[in-house]
């Protein structure tokens, strides 16, 4: 029985062929063919007009003004249009919501500031498709707005927006539909400074890896590229994330040092702090001092950000009925910070392979985010439950809104019912899919360099996952700063378990095992080592 409660489906059993061939067998439906060139960024609709508008705005001296996100997508498409900008002499400001304060989007608010500051041309980063209302009050006042972003277009546009650059529109005959908005920031970028779009690739691959932007097409071009400039990268800011992050200068980069060390810490900012640490780290090329500053604070916040999301998980782990679990996992409390309810739905969907919701409840009002398995669109779920939201928004695995909490119970019941319809023929159970079982001799450096060639991993193109059986683990032990890791070893092969320290005593009264894992290479002092990382274990009874 898996550890982890999960049921493993090996996708190519032919043990005849070689692992790598069976490795290519296993995902014969993942678009790798690579593109070598980057589309020309006029293709997207409204991309000439939206040139012409800003050059105007800076031969006027028109005060432009960046709107972003505070996650990382958002605040990597600012700094790119903001370096962008600047480089050619525009006089640009930037503004990003704060998540508790002010929630997402463009609100009405702001719009009154940017009138007071005499903002003339408003540009929205990785937002700005669902405020409709917000851009008819700014053309009111005088303004206009450009919006460049990528989530789900709803059904009334802004139509006083004066161009509108999304990858998805239908009138759109741009080729990657699926680019981040730092990837649709960059294409801004390309259009207003062809030869210097390269200086931005490593911002872009960071939005598109964070925001979990599937590596295929474009996408992939941009974060393959982006990663041999995050590895040497120019600015400032972000050498020193890669220094608090323990990533060495010259060191190869990969999806994973992306998605698991410098994305949360810049996202610690938006969540529990202020997003403007964050963008200001990116953005200050200058001052070492400033650069320490804010790179010790979002170190200090992503370190808070784990204790309140463990804290969290325990709490919400002690509401479900593991012998009765909904079809939607919803829970709320006033003790959770609003910045890190899509990370515990994002673990309580990916545990239980359920949609989930959390909340955190102001009282009248409570905000949620939502996180849903690929099996289910939890957008249209919202949609579907949409009279009873103050307002929602997002993708197909990602989403939230507000709602008054005298309506809370009967959204409860409508997205259950909703939700029981849509999934009652669909095998929930958590599947860990595997692409093919090793034997431990396969486990080689030529091994590792043939799966290399298959990066960058991610969304659509996986990490590879194997499976070897019958192994019997030596010197075992817990590793981390609270004994949540696990380490020990497999036929002369070292292991590391991430967040399964509690299963050491089990691993140690039992005999052998079947180990589900990936390939890692290590590189430390100059000396190259093999390292597999275990996702998932059973016992041998």
């Amino acid at each position: 029985m898996s550890v982890l409660g999960k049921n493993w489906v090996v996708k190519n059993e032919d043990t005849r062929k070689p692992a790598f061939e069976r490795i290519l067998q296993s995902r014969l439906k993942v678009d790798l063919n690579e593109i070598t060139q980057f589309h020309d960024p006029f293709l997207f609709k409204d991309m000439q007009t939206v040139v012409e508008r800003i050059k105007k705005a800076i031969e006027s001296g028109e005060k432009i003004m960046i709107f972003g996100d505070y996650d990382v997508d958002g605040m990597t498409a600012a700094a790119i249009l903001i370096h962008t900008l600047k480089k050619m002499n525009a006089k640009v400001d930037c503004t990003l919501p704060n998540r508790l304060e002010d929630g997402y989007g463009l609100s009405e608010k702001f719009i009154d500031r940017f009138s007071e500051q005499g903002v003339k041309l408003i540009i929205t980063v990785d937002c700005g498709i669902s405020c409709k209302k917000e851009i008819e009050k700014a053309r009111n006042l005088g303004m206009e707005t450009i919006i460049t972003d990528h989530h789900t277009i709803p059904e009334g546009v802004p139509a006083q927006a004066i161009a509108i650059i999304h990858p998805k529109r239908i009138d759109c005959n741009y080729p990657c539909k699926d680019l981040t908005g730092a990837g649709v920031a960059l294409k801004l970028a390309q259009a207003l400074l062809p030869e210097q779009m390269d200086c931005f690739l490593d911002l872009a691959s960071m939005g598109t890896v964070a925001d979990l932007g599937p590596l295929t097409g474009e996408n992939r071009l941009i974060v393959k590229r982006g990663l041999e400039m995050l590895a040497n990268t120019k600015w400032e800011g972000l050498k020193k994330i890669k220094e608090i992050s323990n990533i060495q200068v010259g060191t190869p980069m990969s999806t994973t040092d992306i998605g698991f060390q410098i994305a949360p810490r810049l996202n610690a900012a938006g969540r529990i702090g202020d997003p403007y640490t964050a963008l200001n780290l990116l953005l200050e090329n200058d001052s070492q001092e400033k650069i320490k500053i804010l790179s010790d604070k979002l170190d200090e916040l992503n370190k808070e950000r784990q204790d309140m999301t463990a804290n969290a998980m325990e709490e919400v782990e002690m509401e479900i009925d593991k012998n009765n679990i909904p079809f939607v996992l919803i829970a709320h409390s006033t003790q959770w910070h609003v910045g890190i309810l899509g990370l515990i739905a994002g673990k309580l969907a990916e545990k239980y392979s359920r949609p989930a919701i959390i909340l955190q409840d102001f009282g009248d009002n409570l905000v949620a985010s939502c996180r849903g398995p690929e099996y289910f669109d939890i957008i249209d779920a919202i949609a579907n439950s949409s009279e009873y939201l103050i307002s929602f928004g997002g993708h197909a695995q990602a989403a939230g809104f507000n709602i008054r909490k005298g309506n809370l119970e009967e959204f409860k019941n409508s997205i259950l019912k909703y939700s029981e319809e849509k999934m009652k023929n669909v095998d929930i159970e958590s599947t860990l899919e595997i692409d093919c079982e090793l034997q431990s001799e396969e486990i080689n450096f030529d091994l590792i360099n043939e799966i290399e060639s298959l990066a960058p991993f991610g969304k659509e193109n996986s990490k590879p996952i194997f499976l070897m059986k019958n192994l019997e683990p030596m010197f075992i032990d817990k590793v981390g700063r609270d004994g949540n890791h696990l380490k020990f070893s497999i036929n002369n092969h070292k292991v590391i378990a991430f967040r399964m320290g509690q299963f050491a005593d089990k691993l140690r009264e039992q005999g052998k095992i079947d180990l589900v894992f990936q390939i890692d290479r290590n590189i430390w002092k100059n000396k190259e080592s093999l390292q597999l990382q275990a996702l998932d274990f059973s016992i041998n009874e």
